[in-house]
């Protein structure tokens, strides 16, 4: 059992001593009375720990927010060398991983990047779309892959990457789907210029339109047709009008909806003669059995939609007569129409006309 140590010498020395005066020394006086202990008030937890986590939080937030912007830019630079691998599948992956990254940035709103008008990017889509047009017997997988990439490459707003690989495309030498799917990207290029207020001119590709618009092919016809309409030059005007007389609906829908387009309402004799004639298809998906029933089906709405839309965007400009004509043949159409989408833009469109 340990024991206490004795002091030593020196210790004993600095010890008070029995009858030394100096015990006195060594006694404290004790308060008896403590101050009131009070709760902390609001401000001062505000102020120990509220104020401090919002400065943390900020700072945090700022170092995340460069720190997603950062690993963003890296990120499209490493798809775009991705695109460029020799590696098929590394290839695709990077394609797909842009296209991706294309939609996420376009829901970002006035925080987007704007990567559609990035030229690496188009670029990149460009000369993977460029492997496909000397090809003249696709297989399904390069189909798919071709649909893609024309797509791909229509969301774009690069015209010196993305006009001459479009014009390449559709060229008369060219295998049948990569003429098809070139003017289905061009279609949607232009469209989406448009819609960013950018203007598109290009005299030489419109005199190619023309001469598609010309062909025996209906399909090269109509989709001319409606490329032209989003060239609002003279030449592709007058064009649109002459093809207001082709044999084929689906052209002269076209034409007409261009027209309307730029504000002209020389087209709207095809769309009552087109509304007069959808109220004798009785529209109703319920019926739709086979692939060519639902492909027929899909194109019909198809017209009949844009065919209303571009009405509305000229009631301004419609006759007292023409809107009494227009109304005549609405009310029929809407009582054998079951589509849903296409009764409710009917009904948009006659409340317009009686206001």
């Amino acid at each position: 059992m340990s024991e206490t140590p004795n002091p030593t010498p020196d210790d004993q020395s600095e010890l008070p001593r029995e009858g030394d005066g100096s015990q006195e020394d060594v006694t404290v006086n004790l308060p008896t009375d403590l101050p009131p202990v009070e709760p902390p008030s609001a401000g001062m937890i505000i102020q120990l720990f509220l104020v401090p986590a919002i400065i943390v939080a900020l700072i945090v937030g700022v170092y995340a927010a460069f720190g997603q912007l950062a690993s963003q830019e890296l990120d499209w630079r490493q798809l775009v060398t991705d695109v460029r691998s020799e590696n098929p599948h590394v290839r695709w992956r990077g394609a797909l991983g842009l296209a991706h990254m294309l939609d996420a940035d376009a829901q970002r709103g006035e925080k987007s990047q704007h990567l559609n008008a990035n030229p690496e990017i188009a670029t990149a889509f460009a000369e993977l779309y460029g492997e496909f047009i000397d090809l003249d017997d696709l297989s399904e997988e390069e189909l798919k892959n071709l649909e893609f990439l024309s797509k791909a490459l229509g969301r774009m707003q690069v015209q010196s990457a993305v006009i001459p690989v479009f014009r390449e495309g559709i060229k008369e030498s060219r295998n049948h789907e990569v003429r098809k799917h070139s003017l289905i990207g061009l279609s949607m290029f232009a469209g989406n210029l448009q819609q960013s207020g950018q203007t598109l001119s290009d005299p030489e590709l419109v005199n190619e339109l023309i001469e598609i618009s010309k062909e025996g092919d209906r399909l090269f016809r109509h989709q001319g047709a409606y490329a032209l309409g989003l060239f609002p030059t003279a030449e592709s005007q007058a064009r649109l009008v002459a093809l207001l007389s082709d044999p084929d609906l689906m052209t002269r829908m076209n034409a007409a909806i261009g027209l309307s387009r730029n504000g002209s309402v020389e087209g709207v004799e095809v769309f009552f003669d087109l509304l007069k004639e959808g109220a004798n298809w009785n529209l109703d998906p319920k019926q739709v059995k086979t692939e060519e029933q639902e492909s027929e089906y899909f194109e019909r709405v198809l017209m009949l939609i844009n065919s209303i839309k571009a009405l509305e965007e000229l009631e301004g400009q419609l006759t007292a007569d023409q809107k009494n004509e227009l109304l005549k043949h609405l009310d029929p159409l809407s009582d054998t129409v079951k589509d849903t989408l296409l009764k409710s833009q009917i009904i948009e469109l006659k409340a317009a006309l009686n206001r």
